[in-house]
């Protein structure tokens, strides 16, 4: 491929932004955010309230269903060619269904597919405090 994949969430949209990076939802619900969508990695509401492990399993079962060499095309044309950032909710670290998509992209068509976070943010360390 010669453009990255990656992901990200709405959080940090600025930051791709202005990185360079194509911004595409994954997410169901997108209510302020004003770019493109990729309805086909999309979780489906019918398991969006089950737990994580069902959730995981009905999610993998309908990328099985998928062409990875055909998304990535897609993304590839939607993008015009620029690096990809595929964007959901989540905060880093947390859950998500774009990490189940990294992992299949990964699989399937042999790249890495890079979690951007906050690009370089800081990142709040916890306090040691003394006792002397």
């Amino acid at each position: 491929m010669d453009f990255k994949i990656t992901t990200g969430n709405f959080a940090n949209v600025n930051k791709y932004r202005r990185a360079g990076y194509h911004k595409v939802s994954i997410a169901l619900s997108s209510r302020y955010y004003t770019g493109d969508r990729f309805k086909p990695l999309m979780p489906d509401w019918k398991y969006m309230q089950a737990e994580q492990e069902e959730y995981t399993r009905q999610f993998n079962n309908g990328l099985k269903k998928l062409d990875a060499r055909k998304i990535g095309n897609e993304l590839h044309l939607l993008s015009q060619g620029k690096n990809v950032v595929l964007l959901c909710h989540e905060k880093e670290g947390d859950f998500c269904h774009r990490q189940l998509v990294a992992k299949w992209l990964e699989k399937e068509l042999k790249i890495k597919v890079e979690e951007l976070g906050r690009m370089g943010g800081k990142t709040s360390k916890p306090i040691q405090f003394s006792l002397f």
